[in-house]
């Protein structure tokens, strides 16, 4: 009878022991991460659901995605926000956002609000750019570009082999210096001389010549369309189920992967600064196997 009784308190003790954790973890105020309705699908929503739970693991408090309607004023998104929690530990928003964010952040002084700028703020709204600009109000945090263009640099390079044939970059016009050079000084690091031509706009590309490479930064979504033929560098968020086979690897900028980085920065007090991609390598087509396992190397 004692014998059992022991058991018990054992396994009761056990119990105990599990729970606290959860029920600590429940307790605690959530991240929040306000995206497009429109974003969802094209991503994927299994996706952002192991990506929201891998992020509230690391964090050790929930990561809940905070779905807004593409049209949604910013009024709305004041009241949806704060329907998913009325004190959560922090709100992320896209750059597409900064108008509420602001609105958001003068009624919750309170409350850290972060914003992901991406890689294009610029081009593609100058006006929320500015506006994002005051950091005394925000944490701002960008894709980091350099890092980027150098493992793509890193990939190109693995690719070819040593052909030493011709690759072409496709980027946009407002990180065609800083991602060029990068690039370039990468390949030139490594003593990989290939011939690297870039573009801004797709209408300069003429293929005449054998490409061992296509890195797509941006712009040049229309080479998916009309070759198929060599492997492609993309940089893009999109679910790996809608690309292409001829995508050997996947730069993922989007918020769920920049999410764990941008709370720690906030939480440390680091107001502005800057998240590398997620690298995602595919299985691609007629790619040596060899040339695959050492792509994955690169981080």
């Amino acid at each position: 009878m004692k014998l059992k009784v022991k058991t018990i308190a054992i396994i009761a003790s056990l119990a105990f022991a599990a729970a606290v954790p959860v029920v600590i973890f429940l307790a605690r105020s959530p991240v929040l991460v306000v995206t497009d309705l429109s974003f969802i699908p094209l991503y994927g929503m299994s996706r952002i659901r192991a990506e929201a739970m891998s992020s509230s693991l690391i964090l050790f408090r929930r990561v809940i995605t905070v779905p807004v309607s593409d049209d949604a004023g910013d009024d709305i998104v004041q009241f949806i926000v704060s329907e998913a929690s009325s004190r959560p530990f922090c709100v992320i928003f896209p750059l597409r956002f900064v108008q509420a964010a602001r609105i958001y952040r003068e009624q919750n002084p309170q409350i850290p609000v972060i914003i992901l700028e991406g890689r294009y703020p610029e081009g593609r709204n100058p006006a929320l750019y500015a506006i994002s600009r005051n950091t005394d109000d925000y944490f701002l945090y960008r894709t980091d570009i350099e890092a980027d263009f150098h493992r793509a640099a890193l990939a190109a390079a693995l690719l070819d082999g040593e052909t030493n044939s011709r690759v072409v970059v496709f980027l946009e016009s407002h990180n065609q210096q800083q991602g060029t050079e990068v690039f370039s000084q990468t390949l030139k690091d490594i003593e990989k001389p290939l011939q690297t031509s870039y573009f801004t706009t797709f209408s300069q590309f003429s293929r005449n010549t054998e490409l061992s490479c296509v890195v797509l930064a941006g712009i040049g979504a229309d080479y998916l369309d009309r070759f198929t033929d060599v492997p492609v560098i993309f940089f893009t968020w999109i679910d790996p189920a809608l690309i292409p086979i001829d995508v050997v690897l996947v730069f993922n900028d989007s918020p769920w992967v920049q999410t764990v980085p941008a709370v720690r920065m906030a939480a440390a007090g680091i107001k502005t600064g800057q998240i590398p991609s997620k690298p995602v390598f595919l299985q691609g087509k007629n790619i040596d196997k060899e040339v695959l396992r050492n792509l994955r190397k690169i981080r």
